[in-house]
């Protein structure tokens, strides 16, 4: 089932004209969420992320779009998409034409968030390109392009995924989700001067961490890429795939044996 503009349709065939045609040829604005158990996990921060996108996008928000409004638009589209899974992915797309800002939502049943994987996860650099540093980059949209051929070049060389790099060469985020270096009791992420997305589950996980959590400190700040050589533990985040353990970069094995309950116990909060 898809929500196109308020009106749900089981294809976009069914959609209207205009949605449709802005879908295809119009300037967009993505933004990921997941439902567990019939909740928007940290949907007010999620709206507030769109919005600001919208903004920086020069979309003219209507008035409408307030937060109740698009919560029940989501809420509307759950209700209606048959599944057999308790979490939900919900892809939530605005489109901009010469008359106004339309929206897109459709849902797919996922599994539930589970203990970070300890299954073989290996990761290299992706050098062909780099992501411009500053906060333009934060924006999903900005590098889209960019990140799909990253992951075609994993694909490729046998890698489950890879790391971008800015223009200083500094890491920014791989292809799937957020970083996280562990170096003792200390755990490094890409500052957002880096250009990494401000994703939402970064931002809150960020937070959690410094208010719950005594035993590791947080920095976050450039970071060069020899930084994971000397790293104990990489862990990737992303409200797709919750927590991902990395097992390898290039010739470096990690332990896969610290943070993981830390990273479970922020998960299974967000229900």
């Amino acid at each position: 089932m898809i929500n196109c503009n308020g009106t749900l349709v089981s294809s976009l065939s069914e959609g209207d004209e205009a949605t449709i045609h802005s879908l295809l040829h119009e300037q967009s604005v993505e933004e990921n969420l997941r439902s567990s158990k019939g909740k928007i996990l940290l949907w007010e921060t999620h709206y507030f992320r769109i919005i600001a996108a919208l903004r920086r996008h020069r979309f003219i928000i209507p008035m409408g779009f307030t937060m109740e409004y698009l919560k029940n638009e989501i809420q509307k589209t759950l209700e209606q998409t048959p599944t057999q899974e308790e979490d939900h992915l919900i892809y939530f797309k605005f489109i901009k034409n010469q008359t106004g800002v339309y929206f897109i939502i459709s849902v797919d049943g996922i599994p539930s968030f589970a203990p970070p994987a300890k299954v073989s996860f290996a990761l290299d650099l992706y050098k062909e390109e780099w992501v411009p540093s500053g906060f333009f980059s934060n924006l999903s949209s900005t590098n889209q392009t960019l990140r799909q051929i990253a992951k075609a070049y994993a694909l490729e060389n046998g890698l489950e995924d890879c790391v971008l790099l800015n223009d200083h060469k500094n890491l920014v985020e791989t292809t799937s989700g957020s970083l996280y270096l562990v170096q003792g009791n200390t755990i490094l992420t890409p500052h957002l001067e880096s250009g990494c997305q401000d994703f939402v589950i970064r931002s809150a996980f960020n937070q959690w961490i410094g208010k719950e959590q005594s035993e590791y400190s947080l920095i976050e700040q450039a970071i060069n890429p020899f930084e994971l050589q000397k790293s104990e533990e990489i862990v990737l985040l992303s409200i797709e795939h919750g927590a991902q353990y990395v097992t390898h970069y290039r010739k470096t094995t990690y332990l896969q044996k610290k943070v993981g309950s830390i990273f479970e116990k922020f998960l299974k909060q967000l229900d």
